[in-house]
């Protein structure tokens, strides 16, 4: 199936995208470009080369129709980090009470009978 989609290129953190007709992983034909980040983001596409893939029935995604409609916001991508709001609170664990491995218990000390002392004759 062709499709017309965005490819990132570009440095980390500066990304630039190209307009691309594919189908599968195999490209097709290169048709445009896009650059978000510069002073006003750069959108250039072949509208004949356009035309010409989509009324051989490659379907648009909609990133690439939004961007031909002029609707299309670059919004970066920063992972999946929790909000400051959604963060949850930090759950305790309780220290274990007991050891992981039995240990035997300390013998108890041998008591020695004291030794008696004798009584004094006066």
């Amino acid at each position: 199936m062709l499709k017309v989609r965005l490819v990132r290129t570009g440095k980390k953190n500066l990304p630039s995208f190209r307009i691309e007709v594919t189908e599968g992983d195999k490209t097709v034909d290169l048709i445009g470009s896009y650059y978000p980040h510069s002073t006003k983001s750069k959108f250039s596409i072949s509208k004949d080369r356009l035309d010409h893939w989509l009324k051989s029935g490659a379907k648009p995604t909609p990133a690439v129709a939004d961007l031909i409609k002029g609707k299309y916001e670059f919004k970066p991508y920063y992972g999946s980090r929790p909000a400051e709001e959604e963060k949850a609170d930090p759950v305790e664990v309780p220290a274990p009470s007991a050891p992981a491995t039995p240990v035997a218990p300390e013998p108890a000390p041998l008591e020695t009978p004291a030794p008696q002392e004798e009584p004094v004759k006066s």
